[in-house]
């Protein structure tokens, strides 16, 4: 899609094969899973613990028999959410937020769909307006970045799907790599003191994204709060020193395209903007794999790749193919070594990039002739990759 004189286009990888929801009995080994807010929680995390509620009531220690009626009609779509309630994310998006579409904020990973349902059962926290919490985020696998957390707009829709229009245009709160502790309910925990809006009553719904900054990759939580009164004023404990600065809603930083090991900031979403529908994600995938076209010109173009390593384990030694479907050819490659026989384009990684860590990506580039469309049979290493 045409961003002033860039243009995107993303590689068509096969789709890997989705798990039959009624044959996982237990936490998948390679789970796109990091963290999410277990206070106030996320809806992904009140899921999971009514659905372990359920299963302990039932005589099933260990399995998901979920008993709220919004988490019930989550889990009919599957239990991956309720197994990776905090993997809730989307690896390529590189502080790209605006770009998922209305109505999939709670879930713009299509496995997490079900969150996006607008329910009045939806269990709710209930808290004082301008009270400070503290805000806990289980700490699965440790990254730096950035916190970042909306609030509805006073008269939102509550019958409709939450869509940029329904936030107020600037976060309440915001923060850099806050500390972390153990002991949280989920294990180690980020935490930090957070100052509710003290404007709002009823109730409304938080969005929180974790962004990180070494990563292209991004979480999103959304939290169901009623001001109706009766939170915890005091937070356990105090930090020795505030890390939530107040956000300064004029500033509109424009991040990085590509990981950096340089702190990016969080920009705004911006509600007028056109979203674009939020992609489809196989199941239990192992990469993702995006490509800009730079730029273009008649009978050549410039292709820059993002290869994103989607599992718990770094990849040592890499390799990605996908095949041209309009007769395009690689003319020159930077940051790898690129072959072609035929249609097929086969990378690999130079010797000094052939890591790419757990959850984190490798980027490359390429002098392309011919005039670029979109192409098949993306892989790493043999996988089928996410499309991006």
């Amino acid at each position: 899609m045409p961003r002033q004189s860039t243009t995107r286009r993303t590689l068509s990888g096969a789709a890997v094969t989705a798990l039959a929801a009624t044959a996982l009995v237990a936490i998948p080994t390679a789970a796109q899973a990091h963290g999410g807010l277990t206070n106030p929680p996320t809806r992904t995390y009140v899921c999971y613990t009514d659905g372990l509620a359920g299963g302990q009531a039932a005589g099933e220690a260990g399995n998901m028999r979920p008993t709220n009626p919004a988490c019930v009609n989550a889990f009919a779509d599957g239990n991956y959410s309720f197994y990776n309630w905090y993997g809730n994310l989307l690896g390529t998006i590189a502080g790209r937020h605006e770009t998922i579409a209305d109505g999939k904020l709670c879930g713009p990973d299509s496995r997490f769909g079900a969150y996006n349902t607008p329910s009045s059962a939806w269990p709710t926290t209930r808290v004082t307006p301008g009270q400070t919490m503290t805000f806990q985020y289980a700490a699965v696998a440790q990254h730096p970045g950035y916190f970042t957390t909306w609030i509805t707009k006073d008269g939102w829709n509550q019958s409709q799907p939450i869509g940029w229009d329904d936030l107020e245009p600037a976060p309440f709160d915001r923060v850099l790599d806050p500390p972390i502790r153990a002991g949280g309910p989920a294990g180690p925990e980020y935490w930090w003191n957070v100052k509710l809006p003290s404007n709002k009553s009823g109730k409304h719904v938080l969005f929180n994204i974790w962004e990180r900054t070494d990563s292209p990759e991004s979480f999103y939580n959304c939290v169901d709060v009623d001001f109706g009164g009766g939170g915890n004023v005091t937070p356990s404990p105090t930090p020795s020193a505030t890390p939530t600065p107040t956000p300064t809603p004029s500033a509109t930083p424009t991040p990085s395209p590509t990981p950096s090991v340089s702190p990016t900031p969080t920009p705004t979403p911006t509600p007028s903007v056109s979203p674009t529908p939020s992609p489809t994600v196989p199941a239990d995938s192992v990469c993702e794999i995006e490509v800009d076209t730079s730029s273009s010109w008649p009978g050549g173009f410039q292709g820059n790749v993002t290869v994103f390593n989607a599992t718990m384990e770094p990849v040592n030694g890499w390799e990605v193919s996908w095949k041209f479907t309009n007769g395009e050819s690689v003319q020159q490659a930077w940051s790898a070594v690129a072959s072609q026989s035929g249609s097929t384009v086969t990378v690999k990684n130079a010797a000094w990039n052939s890591t790419i860590g757990h959850h984190n990506a490798v980027t490359f580039g390429f002098i392309g002739s011919g005039t670029p469309q979109a192409v098949s049979g993306a892989t790493l290493n043999g996988n089928a990759c996410i499309v991006r």
